[in-house]
């Protein structure tokens, strides 16, 4: 029998790999999609699409606080908490985490 609960761990490795070669278009999906699936593990068993407003599926300060928490170790990106009220949707928080994770690998001076 698979599981998929083992993908659940938060090791970034894989995604910043991803990131790393993706398109800013595809980077966004990518992210939309880790959010998604942050959110979805966090409300279980709520089912979350992108387009899911965090606040109108049960998403409280704390569980706002563990989503930020295992975004930011996904993606090493810092995430303010007021994102989550500024972004309350998966694919407004992955569009604001495209931008912010460009900026920072960007200014970093990082190569791939």
């Amino acid at each position: 029998m698979h599981t998929d609960n083992s993908e659940a761990e938060l090791d970034g490795a894989a995604l910043h790999q991803a990131l790393s070669i993706a398109t800013p278009e595809e980077r966004e999906d990518i992210l939309r999609e880790t959010v998604r699936t942050q959110l979805a593990d966090i409300l279980a068993p709520t089912p979350i699409d992108g387009e899911s407003n965090f606040l109108e599926n049960g998403l409280t300060s704390l569980t706002a606080l563990e989503l930020t928490r295992n975004l930011m170790t996904l993606t090493d990106v810092e995430i303010p908490l007021v994102a989550i009220l500024e972004y309350p949707t998966p694919a407004q928080l992955g569009h604001y985490l495209a931008e912010a994770y460009t900026a920072v690998n960007s200014a970093d001076g990082a190569t791939a």
